[in-house]
């Protein structure tokens, strides 16, 4: 976490709290994020922590954008063989570089109405969009 929080994400997170008095920021509850040390360096940093439900992926766009390269990549698995490592990793590369911030913007914008029916179910974490 050192050498990825300290050099880029501390200083993003800053300067969102220069625009945006209420930024928190999110993340999910892998243990290197919920870390007593991490946690630490986040409260020095002044970085509020958005309180996020343990199992969400659901709420995670990231989720849904490798749902899509999943996908694509089983759509090419019809057209091509992937019979090793390097060939999988080119395809995972190539697929990647193929999302486009509108795709990302479309999955972004789905986000409010995902909320309000995780709202709607109580807080139940049985919901998928």
């Amino acid at each position: 976490m050192k050498c990825v929080a300290r050099p880029l994400l501390w200083p993003t997170c800053r300067e969102r709290l220069g625009t945006n008095a209420s930024f928190g920021l999110m993340e999910d509850n892998a243990p290197a994020h919920d870390s007593i040390f991490t946690n630490a360096r986040r409260e020095e940093e002044g970085i509020k922590k958005v309180d996020w439900p343990a199992n969400s992926p659901d709420l995670n766009q990231i989720e849904h954008i490798l749902m899509l390269m999943k996908s694509r990549i089983q759509t090419r698995r019809g057209h091509e063989r992937m019979t090793s490592l390097p060939q999988m990793k080119l395809v995972l590369q190539e697929e990647w570089d193929k999302i486009t911030i509108e795709e990302i913007n479309k999955q972004v914008a789905k986000l409010p109405s995902i909320i309000a029916k995780y709202i709607n179910i109580n807080k139940e974490n049985n919901y998928h969009a």
